[in-house]
C-alpha cells in the first residue's frame, strides 16, 4: 500500500507541486484583497429594509457590471477550492456572491451576515483598512 502511495506522489509530482504553488498564491492574494473588497461594501449594505439595485448606464455601465461579474465568479470559484486548501474560503465565497448578481441573492446575503462569527470576521477585515463596521 505504502509503495503505492509512494508511486502516484512520484507520477503526479509536477501536477502537486503546481497545485502546492497556486494554493499559496491564491492564499496571499486574498489575505491583501478581502480587506479591501470589503471596504467597498457601504456600511448600511445589510441593513433589512435597504434594497441595492443594480443600474446600468451605458456602454461603461454594462462593462462594470460584466467586470464585477467576472470578479464575483473568480472568488467563488476560488473560495470554493480553499474550502480544502489554505486560504479564506468562507470569506472569498461571501464576497464572490455579494459581487454576483442573481434571484434570492439578497435573501442569502442576510442569511449569511446574520451568522455572528461571519459577522464579526467581516467586520475584523473592515477594520484592517480603516473602516466603520458594518450595520444590520
Amino acid at each position: 500500500m505504502l509503495d503505492f502511495i509512494n508511486s502516484v506522489f512520484a507520477e503526479y509530482e509536477d501536477l502537486l507541486i503546481t497545485v502546492g504553488v497556486i494554493s499559496a498564491v491564491v492564499f496571499v492574494v486574498s489575505l491583501l484583497a478581502m480587506p479591501f473588497l470589503l471596504s467597498k461594501i457601504p456600511v448600511d449594505y445589510f441593513v433589512q429594509n435597504k434594497q441595492y439595485k443594480v443600474e446600468i448606464k451605458g456602454v461603461s455601465g454594462l462593462l462594470i457590471v460584466a467586470i464585477k461579474t467576472i470578479v464575483g465568479l473568480v472568488l467563488l470559484l476560488a473560495g470554493i477550492i480553499m474550502l480544502v486548501t489554505p486560504g479564506q474560503g468562507i470569506i472569498s465565497i461571501l464576497l464572490g456572491l455579494f459581487l454576483l448578481e442573481f434571484p434570492g441573492k439578497r435573501k442569502l446575503e442576510l442569511k449569511f451576515i446574520n451568522h455572528e462569527p461571519t459577522f464579526k470576521t467581516l467586520n475584523w477585515l473592515r477594520s484592517k483598512v480603516n473602516h466603520p463596521p458594518f450595520k444590520r
